[in-house]
């Protein structure tokens, strides 16, 4: 249509009055503290002593996933010597969560320390186990024709591992904060 010149267009950005952004910004980081919060009890609340293992660390990127608790089945033998023993092991260890199978007395009852035994060769299982109780020590006596996957030799040292755990109760509301700090475990 004609030669004539092109007028530009421009378009005008208008600006904002001083606080909109920064009451934006605050609601934001007001949210994720209180999603953080909200995270952090809701973690504290589910992961008990029993559930933490001492032998695996959290910064350690190689640890395999853990091992759900009812696939592991687990035979009780007391060889303490204390009457009772394996039947309190056994309840322990069954409100944990694991299959315990089969309990009774051991063939000797000089057993001076609490001992966890792999049986198939599967230590993940063992250390599950033995983080349950407490880190007791662990060792490997493959026997396939148990159909197990871990041994519990209760020794000497039982009801100190069983009462621990009960503390935890007398705590009241400050156990949180032991537990964040690691006083408690």
């Amino acid at each position: 249509m004609g030669g004539g010149t092109r007028i530009p267009v421009t378009a005008k950005r208008e600006k904002r009055s001083g606080g909109g952004g920064r009451i934006e910004t605050a609601a934001i980081v007001i949210f994720a503290l209180v999603l953080g919060a909200f995270g952090a009890s809701t973690w504290m609340r589910h992961v008990g002593p029993q559930a933490r293992s001492p032998l695996v660390s959290a910064g350690d990127s190689l640890a395999p996933p853990p091992v759900e608790r009812a696939r592991i089945r687990v035979q009780v033998r007391n060889g303490s010597g204390i009457p009772g023993a394996a039947a309190e092991v056994t309840e322990f260890l069954r409100e944990a969560g694991f299959d315990v199978v089969d309990f009774g007395n051991a063939e000797e009852f000089d057993e001076p320390r609490t001992v966890v035994i792999d049986r198939v060769g599967a230590p993940d299982r063992a250390r599950e186990v033995a983080a349950a109780l407490r880190g007791v020590p662990i060792r490997s006596a493959v026997d396939t024709t148990l159909y197990l996957d871990v041994t519990v030799l209760v020794g000497r040292d039982a009801p100190g591992l069983l009462s621990v755990g009960d503390v935890e109760e007398d705590r009241g509301w400050w156990g949180w904060l032991g537990r964040l700090r690691g006083v408690w475990r």
